[in-house]
């Protein structure tokens, strides 16, 4: 089918879907607020000096009425003024009080039942104000004229049960602040909805058009013997950093943007209804750019070249979308397809990183961004170790003085301490974690390239990097910090096992490094493992999330309640990416992001058999990245954080430029670390290095 057939088809299809999305179903939704004022007879509000010291008992008795107002008996007196069944009417009572958050994360039976109430056309919310007796009271209905009613009448009716009551030595009179005011509050959601359905179908029903004929091409040419297959020699003269060309340039700018800047607490002041945090503003420009450089062609335009990451990342991406697609209507129920479309956003965001780098950089230039990125790295891992020496985060003040006044950095909090006391040190990360899982996804950058270097003062220099990365992320008082290395060091172990052993003598001088750098933090971290303690709260908590989560998995198995929509301010603190994506995009959504980072090393893997002398390295130390990647996703909510997935694709995108270009690779020049040789399906090309590109010749196979 020609590419014109295609759009036409795909974009029929996803006209028809988008349309049955939103005809014959009420998307608008109205919402009202009004607030009530608790007193007594005799005012205390008026008379200060009582009111002074009865002002407390007056807020908690608003607590109280609120969740009166959600009793069965009010709302039932609710119903029949506004002329509905009782059991559309659904009420929550929220607690203000100065109560710790984990005893306001409800467990699975309140989940359960806020579940089965979040389905109430009608449905009401109640907040007391924690420094005045007054009780705030919002309400959502099918229209904005049914919200006002509702909110109003749930005023008279709590009235009407008081009165109903025995009276108390303090009787309540309840003082409405004004009438109920409301307006439809949704009126964006269904032209996002049309929107988001038509984009996903119809990229989905193009994908499969185009790609399923491929794919069937590809495996009966795989099936023709004596197939031929010309590998070309690149020109070498124009790799970056020595190269005049635009895009990688700018991919390298961005990449130091990943690891120095604080960009996700760095947002423009202007007010836009969408937040535009620093990489919003950066990424694209680069990705107008990489359109345009696709556009115009010639020899130095992107490639787009499919690779089984490509396929992980577009399944992972793909899951995502569909799953908000079909919870649309009950994400705008519950007005959260706003956030969910937020979510998607950032999603996206990644992908087209990935897109980028796996597309514009060279097969040659992949070493040399890897040394960037460990470099990068470092520089990150010293200014957070000054940060835990000093007391002083260098990323967030730089930026703070660097960037106009139109930008507001957020607060490093340097000097601060957690709930169960360990420091704040984060680096140019929003969270420690964040700084950890970043440090470990660079480690094995220094690690591999130490392994196979050839040259003491190179062993002596990637050794020192690796020191500096380990002290680094302990200086974050995080368990993580352990658990990220040695799962590095298990995957090193796994493909590298006589390689590794060589770095044996570099435990025992990472210890006095370490110690060196981070004082005191190495034996911290190891109190924190000492079964007396346990038991803290950042641990009982993440073990009472696996039984509170049940309601929201088997509500929606499949493809979740809606990517990035269980929101932790709302529900519960997921400290586990896993739970997240098992909540949010269901077991498919699970299985496609485990996929996405197994892809990764199954990409690498042809490469790592091989032993491959001049891409072996940057393609084992991706995957023990991506390893490293998968095992802080159990440990916490990963893609929360976006320095995190954004240079984990940015690595997968440096690997897909090798493993997606096979007829690119130089058959003969110098090994980045010491090798003369070079190794293609596990037999030796070259022995001698060309003295010039130019003395270099195609070979068919």
């Amino acid at each position: 089918m020609t590419v014109p057939r295609v759009i036409a088809v795909s974009a029929v299809v996803a006209l028809a879907c988008a349309l049955f999305s939103l005809i014959g179903r009420d998307t608008e939704i109205g919402g009202a607020a009004t607030r009530v004022m608790l007193d007594a007879d005799q005012s205390w509000v008026l008379d200060y000096d009582r009111s002074n010291s009865d002002f407390e008992g007056l807020s908690m008795r608003a607590e109280i009425l609120g969740n009166v107002v959600a009793s069965p008996p009010v709302l039932e007196g609710i119903a029949r003024r506004i002329g509905v069944d009782a059991s559309r009417i659904a009420a929550a009572s929220r607690t203000t009080a100065n109560v710790t958050a984990a005893m306001r994360e409800p467990d699975s039976e309140q989940r359960a039942s806020q579940i089965v109430a979040s389905r109430a056309p009608y449905r009401l919310e109640l907040q007391a104000d924690p420094f005045r007796p007054v009780l705030n009271i919002y309400a959502q209905a099918p229209s904005a004229a049914a919200a006002e009613r509702l909110a109003n009448a749930s005023v008279l009716s709590l009235r009407d049960y008081l009165e109903t009551r025995p009276a108390t030595k303090l009787p309540v009179r309840l003082e409405q602040l004004g009438r109920a005011r409301g307006n439809v509050i949704n009126a964006s959601t269904p032209p996002q909805i049309f929107l988001l359905t038509f984009a996903v179908v119809f990229g989905l029903s193009a994908a499969l058009l185009l790609l399923l004929p491929r794919i069937r091409q590809g495996w009966q040419d795989r099936s023709r013997p004596g197939r031929v297959r010309a590998l070309a020699v690149t020109i070498g003269g124009d790799d970056w950093p020595r190269t005049s060309r635009v895009l990688p340039w700018m991919v390298a700018a961005f990449i130091a943007l990943l690891w120095l800047v604080p960009f996700n607490t760095i947002e423009l002041t202007a007010s836009l209804p969408f937040d535009l945090k620093l990489d919003r503003l950066v990424l694209p420009l680069i990705v107008g750019v990489w359109i345009l450089a696709l556009v115009t062609g010639g020899r130095a335009a992107p490639r787009l070249r499919m690779t089984w990451i490509h396929a992980g990342v577009g399944v992972f991406l793909a899951v995502a979308c569909i799953g908000v697609v079909l919870n649309a209507q009950s994400l705008n129920q519950t007005l959260e397809f706003d956030l969910a479309t937020k979510k998607l956003t950032l999603l996206i965001s990644y992908v087209v990183l990935f897109l980028v780098v796996a597309s514009s950089v060279r097969h040659s230039e992949v070493p040399a961004f890897m040394k960037y990125t460990l470099g990068l790295a470092v520089l990150c891992a010293l200014g957070t170790i000054i940060e835990y020496r000093f007391q002083w985060n260098v990323f967030y003040e730089l930026s703070d003085k660097l960037l106009p006044g139109a930008f507001r950095v957020g607060v490093a909090e340097s000097e601060g301490v957690d709930s169960i006391g360990r420091r704040l040190t984060r680096g140019p990360a929003e969270h420690p974690l964040e700084a950890v899982a970043m440090l470990a996804m660079a480690l094995p950058i220094a690690l591999v390239w130490m392994m196979h270097a050839k040259e003491r003062r190179d062993r002596i220099l990637y050794g020192l990097a690796a020191c500096i990365l380990l002290a680094a992320a302990i200086s974050t008082y995080r368990k993580s910090a352990l658990i990220a290395p040695v799962a590095v060091c298990l995957t090193l172990a796994y493909f590298r096992r006589r390689d590794l052993l060589k770095l044996s003598p570099l435990a025992v001088v990472s210890l006095f490094v370490i110690h060196f750098l981070s004082p005191g933090a190495f034996g911290a971290i190891l109190g924190q493992l000492d079964s007396s303690r346990l038991g803290v709260g950042t641990v009982s908590d993440r073990a009472a999330d696996y039984d509170a989560v049940r309601p929201d998995i088997w509500t929606h198995l499949a493809f979740g309640r809606g990517y990035g929509t269980y929101d932790h301010v709302t529900y519960r603190v997921l400290d586990s990416e896993i739970l997240g994506r098992l909540i949010d995009s269901g077991v498919l959504g699970l299985l496609s992001f485990i996929l996405m980072i197994v892809s990764i090393v199954v990409a690498a893997r042809p490469l790592l058999r091989s032993r491959d002398a001049y891409f072996g390295s940057p393609a084992l130390a991706t995957a023990a990245a991506a390893i490293a990647f998968l095992v802080v996703s159990v440990l916490f909510d990963v893609m929360s954080f976006p320095h995190t997935p954004y240079i984990l694709l940015s690595l997968a995108g440096l690997l897909a430029v090798i493993v997606g270009r096979p007829d690119e690779r130089p058959l003969a020049r110098a090994h980045p670390l010491g090798r003369r040789d070079t190794r293609i399906g596990g037999k030796r090309l070259s022995r001698r290095p060309a003295s010039h590109p130019s003395e270099a010749r195609p070979v068919h196979r």
